[in-house]
């Protein structure tokens, strides 16, 4: 199998695999604290990637995993896991599904600004156009105005951070040496929750069931993604991501019971569409420069 359709394969399945571990993360906040989930989350991942470290020889220790893009990786980590595991503790799993497809639209931002990619007038409009739909999702200053739902924009933040450093990571470091220090950062971020909110509510056995399902998605699909990011072109695989409004929408309604009404279907619309033309105008460019 050609390498471009393989990274386009553990896009969606790593989509999709997110998607699940979403679903078991809300599972699990209801019987448990943020802080605690946030914590068994990071320290069961990190086993996880330990095993492959070993599996592969890849040593623990290493000069080069101070590199800026490193440190910038677990930062992003630290600021995207805190923002969506509050969200969706608090609101609507299709909502914040819908709001975290904004993630592309500040990547481009991001590329723009700090790597000096060429953005012109269309992609920037796209990008205004994408914002929009993110407020129709979270109706500021409305009866149905979410507080809670506009963390997930500070998870998306985060996320972002943590995609562009994986973009500019170097080649040498493996995706197992990157994920287990993700990991890692994970613990250290739920250990501040829990110092913050004073919150040790739980385990159960219930919880720990889903925080198992949690570890185990949420591992492979990081393997997933991270792996699709740097085997195939991303301007390529980058809107295969939007499988997952899709299958978060679906669990929302049928897992939660929730009723997604026309702003949410609206807004993820206008964002999806925003993100889609973006990388359309972007994938025009990068043909005309070849």
């Amino acid at each position: 199998m050609p390498d471009i359709l393989r990274a386009i394969l553990l896009m969606v399945v790593g989509s999709f695999l997110f998607m699940l571990a979403d679903l078991f993360m809300k599972l699990s906040t209801q019987t448990m604290s943020l802080g605690l989930v946030t914590m068994m989350l990071g320290g069961g991942m990190a086993l996880f990637f330990v095993g492959l470290m070993l599996r592969s020889n890849t040593p623990f220790f290493d000069r080069r995993y101070l590199h800026f893009a490193m440190v910038m990786r677990c930062t992003g980590e630290v600021i995207g896991i805190s923002g969506v595991i509050t969200a969706l503790a608090y609101s609507p799993l299709a909502t914040v599904t819908a709001l975290m497809q904004s993630l592309p639209l500040l990547l481009t931002v991001m590329g723009a600004v700090f790597l000096k990619e060429r953005v012109g007038w269309r992609r920037i409009v796209a990008l205004c156009v994408g914002m929009i739909g993110v407020l129709i999702i979270i109706r500021p200053g409305m009866a149905g105005f979410d507080f809670y739902a506009t963390l997930t924009l500070v998870g998306v933040a985060g996320m972002a951070i943590r995609d562009f450093g994986t973009r500019i990571m170097p080649k040498e470091i493996s995706t197992a040496a990157l994920s287990f220090y993700g990991s890692v950062t994970i613990v250290l971020a739920g250990v501040g929750m829990v110092v913050v909110t004073g919150d040790w509510r739980g385990p159960v056995w219930t919880g720990m069931g889903h925080i198992f399902w949690l570890v185990v998605v949420g591992s492979l699909g990081t393997l997933a993604v991270s792996t699709a990011m740097r085997l195939g072109d991303v301007s390529v695989i980058s809107p295969f991501r939007y499988v997952r409004v899709v299958f978060g929408v679906g669990a929302g309604v049928l897992v939660f019971g929730e009723s997604v009404d026309v702003a949410v279907i609206v807004g993820s619309s206008i964002v999806v569409g925003a993100g889609l033309y973006s990388w359309t105008r972007e994938r025009k460019l990068a043909l005309a420069q070849a």
